[in-house]
């Protein structure tokens, strides 16, 4: 579970579409635990929200470094639209090939 929120080493594509899955599940968990509207289910949605968003940004720089591309496209994630495409790209690019 640690690797996870590690930026080092590469991570293959079925490891991004996993994680990516899994944050989208653990951030709709925390949205209904917002809707609680009690301090206690606010803040383990804030911590879960923080936890999921490191993961996804170090399994983006992973999988980047797989494909041969540079760790600054993960910023494009921040781009309205076009982070949305991107995640697709990123996640359906093969990997690069060890010489």
């Amino acid at each position: 579970m640690k690797e996870y929120f590690k930026f080092d080493g590469t991570a293959k594509r079925q490891e991004y579409w996993a994680v990516f899955i899994l944050s989208v599940l653990a951030y709709l968990f925390g949205f209904v635990l917002l809707e609680g509207g009690d301090t206690i289910g606010a803040l383990i949605a804030l911590c879960i929200f923080v936890a999921t968003l490191w993961a996804l940004i170090a399994v983006t720089v992973k999988r980047l470094r797989d494909a041969g591309l540079s760790t600054w496209w993960t910023l494009a994630i921040l781009v309205p639209y076009v982070g949305t495409i991107a995640t697709i790209v990123f996640g359906c690019i093969g990997s690069k090939k060890a010489d």
